[in-house]
């Protein structure tokens, strides 16, 4: 029974590291509009956590975090805030890269 549980935790959080690798291509930059929207799953909390983790990026409104660029750091899906576009992110469908709007 221990067994079957361990087992069970287990494909749960390679499930979950998988699902989330999947997502945030590694070494690519999103904007945040791009990784709160459908196919990927980050949330809000995972997108001011990386925010606040950046030292270069003042704090944000939830409004603002769509115009952030981040960058997606490894390949389990972890993501650091990049820069926060004054102008608007361009997110730019089919490419590996989104970018400030200059």
């Amino acid at each position: 029974m221990l067994y079957k549980t361990s087992l069970s935790i287990a494909c749960i959080l390679v499930g979950t590291q998988a699902q989330q690798a999947t997502n945030c291509q590694y070494q690519s930059l999103k904007c945040g509009s791009a990784l709160l929207a459908t196919p990927y799953s980050y949330t809000t909390a995972q997108l001011i956590a990386a925010i606040n983790d950046t030292v270069s990026i003042p704090i944000l409104t939830t409004a603002e975090i769509s115009q952030t660029l981040f960058h997606c750091s490894d390949i389990l899906g972890t993501i650091t805030g990049n820069s926060y576009c004054f102008a608007g992110c361009d997110s730019k469908v089919g490419t590996r890269n989104d970018q400030c709007i200059m």
